[in-house]
């Protein structure tokens, strides 16, 4: 005869076997007929983005491939300087994968290819000597790192609970750059010398996204970053919050845009319910652009541009959607009417405009996968 206590266990077993397998089946469930079609509405593609090519402006821009190179990956950074150890200035094509440094004519002087997997990269000289290095800032949830000219990794920084972000500025004036780093979950905010050792940590949540910027314009950096409550911090060398603002837009992936020419104050850009935005580093809405179909997924990213020597400097601006595979290029007049739309079918992560000949008169330059497309006043 089975004791008293085995009856009662034998029944609590099969309880539990019923409840789990029950939990189990309700789960599949709820996930196959609520959860899983909300995930997939909230993944599709919405309408706007499905239609490609230029919506405003048909004619005003010529547009041309100026380096197309499907080893670079999607191309992060376009920049202009010198960065090669060969004599004389280069335009630089940094992507997910390598860089190219070009001469005036868009040849090839040098290239290289990073042996690490990389994000969103950077182009930067960590020791001011004219050769660049490069700033891995990953893409979110995934460790970050330096990486020397050659495309070897200097160092690697991450592990739980993941970096959103990473920038680089000598924040301390001493002519050696740090590293703030911010980090998803309550990471915090951490600030890295130049061999990525920890120098300091301040709490926060979610820090979608980091950058260093002169505030005040008295000569020291400030450190700019958003965070899981919408929120714009800014904090000093220490880390210490010195201002919070909390713009009306949800304020998280941003990035730095002068306006509304180059030569003035820098900004934060973010695109959010079908506009282009402009704050500076109080919270304070300065410009809005309407930028149809933009939606709030978008990665926004801006700069001013004379392409028309006789006109004030135009605004462009790109709002990358990589879930999609979808780009969105705006032009703005100096009144902030649109004048140029454009739906691309690739993710356009970069964009500048640089003069590429002596009759000062600009080019735009949007950096897509492999790719980089070239822009100027239609001519004809």
């Amino acid at each position: 005869m089975t004791p008293k206590w085995k009856k009662v266990l034998i029944g609590f077993s099969l309880a539990l076997g019923v409840l789990i397998v029950l939990t189990i089946a309700g789960g599949f469930v709820a996930y196959r007929y609520f959860i899983a079609p909300l995930i997939s509405k909230t993944l599709a593609m919405p309408e706007g983005l499905n239609r490609t090519g230029v919506l405003v402006g048909e004619g005003f821009l010529s547009k041309s491939v100026y380096i197309q190179d499907a080893r670079l990956g999607t191309i992060s950074d376009i920049a202009f300087g010198e960065f090669d150890p060969s004599p004389g200035p280069e335009v630089a094509i940094v992507g997910t994968r390598g860089a190219v440094f070009l001469d005036d004519n868009a040849k090839a002087k040098s290239s290289v290819m990073f042996s690490v997997r990389a994000g969103h990269v950077n182009i930067l000289d960590v020791d001011g000597d004219g050769i660049s290095e490069y700033l891995d800032r990953g893409g979110g949830w995934q460790d970050v790192s330096l990486i020397d000219h050659k495309g070897n990794a200097m160092w690697t920084y991450g592990g739980m609970p993941g970096v959103d972000d990473i920038t680089a500025g000598n924040i301390n004036r001493n002519g050696i750059l740090e590293f703030v780093v911010g980090f998803n979950g309550a990471g915090g905010v951490r600030l890295l010398d130049r061999n990525a050792k920890e120098k300091w940590k301040q709490s926060d949540r979610n820090v979608w996204h980091v950058e260093l910027v002169d505030v005040n314009a008295d000569g020291s950096l400030e450190i700019i970053h958003s965070n899981a409550a919408g929120e714009m911090i800014v904090r000093d060398k220490e880390g210490k919050v010195v201002h919070k603002a909390k713009p009306g837009p949800y304020f998280s992936h941003f990035s730095l845009c002068r306006w509304p020419t180059k030569k003035a104050q820098q900004y934060a850009l973010l695109a959010e319910n079908d506009i282009i935005w402009l704050f500076d580093f109080f919270g304070k809405s300065v410009a809005q652009f309407d930028a149809p179909i933009s939606g709030t997924l978008g990665h926004a990213r801006g700069t001013p541009t004379k392409i028309q020597n006789d006109h004030p400097e135009y605004f462009a601006a790109v709002v990358e959607f990589s879930n999609w595979n979808r780009s969105i290029l705006y032009v703005y007049g100096s009144d902030k009417k649109l004048v140029y739309q454009e739906i691309i079918p690739e993710a356009c992560a970069s964009i500048t405009s640089l003069s590429l000949n002596s009759r000062g008169k600009e080019t735009l330059l949007l950096g897509c996968h492999g790719k980089v497309w070239k822009y100027s006043v239609f001519d004809g």
